[in-house]
């Protein structure tokens, strides 16, 4: 009786299949989100570096700062969908996961379903088996996932209905790599393959490069130890900054400094318009995207910042729409 009464609510949340798809670099409609919680409890001095957090977090701080980011989100148009209210048999699961606020991590959402990741770090086991019950609640279905083989897979970039980007972090396994990349050339025309050092500062693709709108992104290129090519009949080294030029994308350089607080992982509301830490950006990097006519919604961290994180981190976004 209880759960069939919690379907019902649940019901009311999200309608039935919602929109989804964050190729097109069109507005942010929705994204799903985990108010952190009683989790946070599980780190102290001894273990937070296992579990990932650069420091103890301040727990009511750091829900402070979540809860007004995403107030933030939602006075800018922007639905949320709350983590728990999609999740069921994982309910458990997730409340032992101090980790699982960083959704961004789990998935990707496609317009033809969710490409799932397989976490590596033992403290973010199995985060993607909570995250793929609460897109099955939501109506999203899964794309690409890893069911079998020992490896890890943490993410990618989705650059347009065509390509997607994917580069080789310390969070991924190479032989994954290619498996995603032999399936998902069933779906994509082309994936551009990067290389970058295999470093905390380098773990996700978001933290080398980033698109702010169709013809203009960030990016750290000293990382970029090699790229490549892929379509289904070739692979074929390619220098990325003259590739993206050959597409019309400008790239602006973001300095090792920057690089490190987290320059390029921001959250894009429209094409053109971003959400972003106001510690990430030198002035300088922030004046001449003001003079691209970028607008840039700054959000101040304070507590947030223990967890090592992003905004974009802490945002799986799940639609993006031109109109």
């Amino acid at each position: 009786m209880g759960s069939h009464i919690k379907a019902l609510d649940r019901d009311e949340k999200a309608e039935p299949g919602i929109a989804y798809g964050c190729e097109e670099l069109g507005r942010l409609k929705s994204v799903l989100m985990h108010t952190p919680g009683e989790e946070l409890s599980l780190i102290n001095e001894s273990n937070c570096k296992y579990w990932l957090y650069d420091k103890v977090p301040d727990i009511s701080g750091y829900i402070r700062e979540h809860q007004s980011y995403q107030e933030l989100l939602e006075s800018n148009g922007v639905k949320v969908y709350e983590l728990g209210d999609y999740v069921d048999e994982s309910i458990d699961l997730m409340r032992k996961m101090p980790n699982i606020t960083f959704l961004h991590d789990t998935a990707v959402i496609s317009g033809k379903g969710a490409i799932l990741s397989r976490m590596r770090p033992p403290a973010r086991e199995k985060e993607e088996v909570v995250v793929k019950e609460a897109l099955d609640n939501l109506g999203i279905p899964i794309l690409s996932e890893f069911n079998e083989g020992q490896g890890f897979f943490e993410g990618c970039l989705l650059l347009s209905k065509e390509t997607v980007f994917v580069a080789d972090t310390e969070r991924h396994t190479y032989s994954f790599i290619r498996k995603f990349i032999s399936d998902i050339l069933n779906e994509f025309t082309d994936v551009i393959y990067v290389r970058v050092p295999k470093a905390r500062r380098y773990m996700h693709p978001d933290t080398v490069f980033n698109r702010i709108r169709e013809d203009l992104a960030l990016a750290y290129l000293p990382a970029f130890e090699e790229t490549c090519l892929f379509t289904e009949d070739s692979v074929e080294k390619i220098d990325f900054k003259a590739f993206m030029q050959e597409k019309g994308m400008k790239l602006i350089p973001v300095s090792n400094s920057e690089q490190s607080r987290l320059a390029c992982s921001f959250v894009p509301l429209d094409n053109g318009t971003i959400f972003h830490y106001d510690t990430a950006l030198d002035q300088k990097t922030s004046k001449r995207l003001e003079k691209e006519g970028v607008e840039i919604i700054f959000f101040h961290p304070d507590a947030l910042l223990a967890g090592g994180g992003s905004l974009r981190c802490h945002t799986l976004r799940l639609c993006r729409r031109k109109n």
